[in-house]
C-alpha cells in the first residue's frame, strides 16, 4: 500500500507486476467477460436504455481520467507524459462526445482508431514492468483501456456497420496528428503516438532495437494489418446484416 499514489516515475525499481502475469490475464479475463455479458445486454436493449448505457460508459472512461488528472499534481508526481495527447488519451474525448451526440465520424473513429490502439495497450501493456498490481496507475492504465475497447464492441454489438470510406477520412487526420506530435515531443521530452520511440514492452521496442529510428516505416503495415480484417468481412453491408 505505501506504493499505491506512487507512478512509474517514482516508484522504485522492481516493483513491477510484469506483462502476462496473474494479474495481467484477470484484467484480460475481465474484459472478455464484460464484453460478453454486456454485449447480449446491449443487442436486446432499445435505443433509450443504448443510450443510458453508452453515456454511463463515456462517463466512467473520462471520470477515469480525471482522477488521473488530479492525483497525480496533488501528490506532486504530474509530467508532462500525463497530458492526454496519446490515441488512446484522445479517444476519451471522442467517446464521451460520441455517447452524447453519436456523431457517425465519431463513431468510426471508436472503431477504427479507439479498439485496435486500446486493445493493443491492453495486450502489451507498458506500465506492468514498473508498477504493482495494488497501485492506482496500474488500475487506472488497464480499467481505462478496457473500456475503450469495451465501448467499440458494444456498438458492434447494436450493429455497427464500419465503413471504408469513413475509415479512408480519417487516416489523414491521424497522420497530421503524429506529424504534430513529433514536434510536441521534442519540446516537452515525451512520446505521444510513440513517435519519438517504441516505448515499452510492445512490438515497435523490438522493431526500434534493429532498425533504430527507422522502426516508423512500420506503422502504415501495422495499422493494414489491424484494418484488412476489421473491414474485410464489412464489405458487403447487406449480408454483414
Amino acid at each position: 500500500m505505501p506504493d499505491f499514489l506512487k507512478s512509474r516515475f517514482t516508484i522504485e525499481p522492481g516493483k513491477g507486476m510484469g506483462s502476462y502475469s496473474l494479474g495481467h490475464f484477470i484484467w484480460l479475463g475481465l474484459l472478455f467477460f464484460l464484453i460478453l455479458f454486456l454485449g447480449k445486454k446491449y443487442r436486446a436493449a432499445d435505443e433509450d436504455k443504448r443510450k443510458k448505457i453508452k453515456i454511463v460508459i463515456a462517463s466512467l472512461i473520462m471520470l477515469d481520467e480525471i482522477v488521473k488528472d488530479i492525483i497525480m499534481p496533488i501528490t506532486g508526481q504530474w509530467d508532462w507524459s500525463f497530458l492526454p495527447l496519446h490515441l488512446c488519451s484522445i479517444s476519451v474525448f471522442v467517446v464521451f462526445i460520441h455517447a452524447l451526440t453519436s456523431n457517425r465520424m465519431l463513431e468510426e473513429y471508436t472503431y477504427a482508431i479507439t479498439l485496435p490502439t486500446a486493445s493493443m495497450a491492453m495486450a502489451f501493456p507498458d506500465w506492468t514492468g514498473a508498477l504493482p498490481c495494488m497501485n492506482l496507475m496500474c488500475i487506472h492504465s488497464f480499467s481505462i483501456h478496457l473500456l475503450l475497447v469495451l465501448y467499440p464492441c458494444l456498438l458492434l454489438y447494436g450493429g455497427f456497420i464500419p465503413s471504408a470510406k469513413q475509415l479512408f477520412r480519417l487516416i489523414p487526420i491521424v497522420a497530421f496528428l503524429a506529424f504534430v506530435m513529433y514536434f510536441v515531443n521534442g519540446a516537452l521530452g515525451t512520446n505521444f503516438f510513440f513517435v519519438n520511440g517504441g516505448g515499452d514492452g510492445n512490438p515497435l521496442t523490438f522493431l526500434e532495437k534493429y532498425i533504430g529510428g527507422w522502426y516508423r516505416i512500420a506503422f502504415p503495415v501495422i495499422a493494414a494489418i489491424c484494418w484488412i480484417p476489421m473491414y474485410l468481412p464489412f464489405r458487403n453491408k447487406a449480408k454483414t446484416r
